[in-house]
């Protein structure tokens, strides 16, 4: 557990920076939202 409930963090904060990193990674990776567990990176950019 990274931030406890009285930490006063609001949850928007997290959203709002997954929502950029959505938009930089592009359409071959995704962060998917695990509800109760956190986030998961998938796709692929293929070879490096």
């Amino acid at each position: 557990r990274v931030w406890g409930i009285d930490d006063g963090l609001e949850t928007t904060v997290v959203e709002t920076y997954i929502s950029y990193l959505r938009k930089k990674l592009g359409p071959e990776l995704s962060i998917r939202t695990v509800r109760g567990v956190g986030y998961q990176l998938t796709g692929s950019r293929g070879p490096a």
